[in-house]
């Protein structure tokens, strides 16, 4: 699309092309959100399960005193 801003119908050409980038960038933020909503639980329970290995390997350190 060639955008004559010069000629009486610029500013209809100017905002069609906000409307557009708008419409698309709103398009993009439903998609992150959707797959973060997604990712985010399962993200969680890795990490939990990575902390409780490394805390449960050093709480035995600690008790069997090989720190």
């Amino acid at each position: 699309m060639r955008l004559n801003i010069l000629s009486g119908g610029g500013s209809s050409a100017i905002s069609d092309a906000q409307t557009a980038v708008q419409s698309g960038l709103t398009e993009i933020a439903g998609g992150m959100t959707s797959t973060l909503s997604m990712v985010i639980p399962i993200a969680l329970g890795i990490v939990g399960a990575v902390m409780l290995v490394v805390f449960g390997v050093r709480l035995f350190k600690k008790l069997s005193g090989k720190a």
